[in-house]
């Protein structure tokens, strides 16, 4: 693959490559029908077995890596969790298969580590649960995955959230599964490798994914791993036979019961891990910072923490576990929001899309909207800006559908033009937002309409908002780029 390829009939240009491997390539791409940039994994069996094997055992690795790499297609589209990338098309590129997945931009968990160590715990707890639930949701799937390090774990920009990558060389529990060898090597990474597997035992449980998540959880609150090599002794070695350090005997201060689980969770027996993730969520979700924390006193970019604190409420249990008890008894939280913590959500939720993107406060006021306008109407001003809010977010992503009926609950809301100054104007908006979204429809003789009618509207108004006009402007701007200026740049240069 080479940058300026085009994969999938046009869809996807490839850009940079990002990271490259033994056995394949991550390269960026944009998505020329969304706009969206995503990531291309591409196996590339020429680099790996060339002048090393004879042409016989070549063409069966070679075989053999094809088939593995098809098979981390089909468990990518088998998941389907928000710590786990997307999968969004599977193709060929001369002969060698790629994947294309969501693309998660941001440093590697190792990058982040090595200049953040050790982490404040409030963030070690952040990345380890939602580390933890991404690993359990592979598990209730059937899927180990193997090769957990923070090599193959991202924190994104856009608020620190987790995202678990690389199942290239995961365990299906399937009894009924194709076993492949892991090309004569055993499987995972030095350093994270649970004892059952440096032993070659050939059954695979999930106790050695929660074996590498001991490890990665000692580094992520001591700031170092259990075990580094030694002169007389290496680290497998340790793995397999040494006790690691207690947590509390690097800092008297940690937690008994954390220090507890850590110590569990690298038994070298299988059976004495934790076997279920309420076990493991139960100790993580009583240290996560509550919502309106302060930020840590440590500057950490990206913030880990930050979903936490703005959002209220900590990521969906996956594939409806039960949670825990509350974390903290003192900051007990309602079922249900009242009118005002509605309308500060609302707030924090535009600002999170101004400042940057949507994010965990936008998703949780997507969830919260269907019950505020049962509860208080279409025409509450907070419900409105929050639907606006919210097809703002969809429509930026991409999914205009979904936006454009966002949009148009608010600009057929029944009060019309006769409702409250306030109101009107977000009707006004909602409408320039539905034009917006028939443009990648192909509609744009119907979104010219839309334009039209409610730019019209926001003229005849004396002071109208400069959001307002903002708007009308950017869509006015769009659809003279799509050939209509002949309809729209009368209207548009008075949008002043």
């Amino acid at each position: 693959m080479e940058a300026e390829d085009v994969l999938d009939d046009g869809r996807f240009l490839v850009g940079e490559r990002l990271d490259q491997g033994g056995m394949g390539s991550i390269w960026k791409a944009t998505d020329t029908k969304t706009g969206e940039t995503v990531a291309v994994k591409v196996l590339r069996l020429y680099a790996y077995t060339h002048g090393r094997l004879s042409p016989g055992e070549r063409a069966r690795r070679n075989a053999e890596m094809y088939r593995r790499f098809e098979r981390e297609g089909v468990i990518l589209g088998d998941l389907d969790h928000p710590a786990i990338p997307r999968l969004l098309r599977r193709g060929y590129s001369r002969e060698e298969p790629y994947l294309v997945m969501e693309y998660v931009d941001g440093p590697t968990l190792r990058e982040f580590l090595d200049h953040h160590r050790p982490l404040p715990l409030a963030a070690a707890c952040a990345i380890a649960l939602q580390i933890a639930e991404a690993l359990s949701h592979a598990h209730v799937h059937g899927v180990v995955h193997r090769d957990l390090k923070p090599g193959n774990i991202i924190l994104s920009r856009g608020g620190g959230r987790v995202s678990l990558l690389d199942f290239g060389i995961a365990y299906l529990t399937d009894p009924d599964a194709t076993r492949y060898t892991a090309l004569g090597e055993t499987p995972g990474s030095v350093g994270y490798i649970a004892p059952e597997q440096l032993r070659g035992l050939r059954e695979v449980t999930a106790a050695v994914d929660w074996y590498a998540f001991g490890c990665v959880l000692f580094e992520l609150i001591t700031g170092r791993r259990p075990f580094e090599d030694r002169p007389d002794r290496n680290k497998n070695m340790q793995h397999l036979e040494d006790l690691p350090p207690r947590i509390r005997s690097i800092n008297l201060g940690l937690p008994q019961d954390l220090d507890d689980l850590v110590a569990d969770l690298l038994s070298k027996d299988p059976g004495g891990r934790p076997a279920r993730f309420e076990d493991v969520r139960g100790v993580l979700h009583a240290l996560l910072p509550a919502p309106g924390d302060p930020a840590p006193e440590t500057v950490l970019d990206p913030d880990p923490t930050l979903y936490y604190r703005m959002a209220g409420e900590a990521p969906a249990v996956p594939d409806g576990q039960r949670p825990a008890a509350p974390r903290r008894a003192n900051r007990r939280r309602e079922s249900w929001l009242g009118r005002r913590e509605f309308a500060a959500l609302q707030a924090r939720a535009r600002a999170e899309l101004e400042a940057t993107d949507a994010g965990p406060v936008c998703e949780r006021l997507g969830r919260e909207l269907v019950r505020a306008c049962d509860e208080w109407g279409i025409a509450d001003l907070a419900v409105a800006e929050a639907h606006l809010t919210c097809a703002d977010a969809a429509r930026l992503a991409g999914s205009t559908r979904p936006a454009g009926s966002l949009y148009a609950k608010v600009a057929d809301a029944p009060a019309g033009r006769h409702a409250a100054p306030a109101f009107r104007m977000l009707v006004l908006e909602a409408r320039i937002g539905v034009a917006e979204c028939r443009v990648p429809e192909g509609d744009l003789s119907g979104a010219v309409n839309e334009w039209l009618l409610a730019v019209r509207e926001v003229l005849d108004l004396t002071g109208p908002p400069a959001r307002l006009l903002a708007r009308g402007r950017e869509a006015g701007l769009e659809l003279i780029e799509r050939g209509c200026g002949d309809a729209v740049s009368e209207p548009l240069s008075r949008l002043v």
